[in-house]
C-alpha cells in the first residue's frame, strides 16, 4: 500500500509542526489531530491549499481518535505534555493516549504507525514520573501496534525550543551569574528538530524500520555546562556559571509548577541529572542516512535575538 495520508497526533507542537512540514515537502496529505486546533492553524501553510487539514481530537475520547486516524495508511504520535495540570496528566496523555492510537490504528488497517518517545524511555527502574510515563506509553504502543517503529530523540532544538531559548533568556535577565544543575557534567546530545522530522519520513519511507527503535542525536555529545558556555557564546554574553545543588533546584521546581506556565519543573530538574545521549550500536539518524546538523549552525539563527543591542548587534559589547 502506498502512503497517501498521514495523520499526526500533536501536530501543533514544536517537534509535530517540523513533521508536518516534512510530510508536506513530500506531497502527502497531512492530517493534523489535536485537542486545540487554534494552535494548528499555523501549520495549514505547511502545504499547498488543502494539503494541510486540522482535525479536533482528544486523547481520552477513543471514538475521537479513531475518527481522526481513519482514511489514513500512516500514523506518527508526536503528543505530549511537559508538565502535568488539571486533567493533563502523564498517565493520561502519554500513556492512555498512545494505548488509543495504537489500538485505533490497528482498528483501523493502518500500515505504519510511529511513536515518538525520549531517550532514556528504556531506564523502567526510574521514579520519575514523567520518563516513567514515556516507558509505559511505548509498551502501550507496541502492544497495541507490534509494528510500531519508535523515534527517541535526546534534546530537539530549533527555533522555537526549550532548552537553548530558555537559557538565554535567562542569561540575558540575569545580572551576573547563570545556573545550572549540580556540577553541571550531565551530557546531552541536541538533536536538530529538521532531522528528527526527516527522520519520521525516511521511516515511512522504509518498511524494514517497522518494529524498530532509533535514538536520534546530534553530531556533538555536551556536559550541561559546556551547553550553557555555549548559549553564553552565540548571546556574546560573558556571566559567571554557576552550580546549584539538584536538591535545591527539585524545590524551585516544584514551586515553579504553580505558574501558568513553569520554567522548570520538579520532573525536569530530575531529567538534567542523567545522560541524555545515544547508545553505541543503537540504530540511529545514520542507519537511515542522515547526517546530523551541529547545534552551531542553526543557533545563530535564533538566539541573536538575545544579544546586547538585539537581532541586528553582531558584535555587541559584554
Amino acid at each position: 500500500m502506498r502512503i497517501k495520508q498521514v495523520t499526526i497526533f500533536g501536530g501543533s507542537g514544536f517537534v509535530g509542526r517540523a513533521m508536518v512540514r516534512a510530510l508536506a515537502q513530500k506531497g502527502l496529505l497531512v492530517r493534523v489531530a489535536c485537542r486545540r486546533i487554534e494552535l494548528a492553524e499555523r501549520v495549514k501553510t505547511a502545504g499547498d491549499v488543502g494539503q494541510v487539514t486540522v482535525m479536533r481530537t482528544n486523547l481520552r475520547m477513543p471514538q475521537s481518535v479513531a475518527a481522526a486516524v481513519s482514511g489514513s495508511q500512516a500514523v506518527i504520535n508526536a503528543s505530549g505534555i511537559a508538565f502535568q495540570r488539571g486533567r493533563q496528566r502523564y498517565q493520561e496523555v502519554h500513556v492512555g493516549g498512545a494505548r488509543a492510537i495504537a489500538e485505533a490504528a490497528t482498528a483501523a488497517g493502518v500500515e505504519r504507525l510511529i511513536h515518538v518517545s525520549g531517550i532514556g524511555a528504556d531506564r523502567r527502574s526510574t521514579t520519575n514520573p514523567y520518563i516513567r510515563s514515556k516507558v509505559d506509553a511505548e509498551d502501550a504502543v507496541v502492544a497495541g501496534f507490534p509494528t510500531a517503529t519508535i523515534l527517541r530523540p535526546s534534546v530537539v532544538f530549533g527555533p522555537g525550543d526549550v532548552m537553548f531559548t530558555r537559557l538565554a533568556r535567562i542569561a540575558a535577565q540575569v545580572p551576573f551569574v547563570v545556573p545550572v544543575v549540580g556540577d553541571g557534567q550531565a551530557r546531552v546530545q541536541p538533536v536538530f528538530v529538521g532531522d528528527v522530522a526527516d527522520a519520521a519520513v525516511a521511516v515511512l519511507e522504509r518498511p524494514e524500520t517497522a518494529k524498530s527503535v532509533f535514538e536520534l542525536g546530534g553530531p556533538t555529545v555536551y556536559t550541561y555546562r559546556e551547553i550553557t558556555e555555549l548559549t553564553l557564546r552565540e548571546i556574546d554574553r560573558r556571566k559567571r556559571i554557576v552550580g546549584v545543588p539538584a536538591g535545591l533546584m527539585k524545590i524551585a521546581g516544584w514551586f515553579a509548577e504553580f505558574l501558568p506556565v513553569p520554567p522548570l519543573t520538579h520532573d525536569q530538574v530530575d531529567l538534567l541529572t542523567h545522560d541524555n545521549i545515544v547508545r553505541p550500536g543503537a540504530n540511529s539518524l545514520a542507519t537511515l542516512g542522515i547526517s546530523p546538523t551541529a547545534a552551531e549552525v542553526i543557533l545563530p539563527t535564533y538566539l541573536d535575538r538575545f544579544r546586547l543591542g538585539g537581532r541586528y548587534n553582531q558584535h555587541a559589547p559584554a
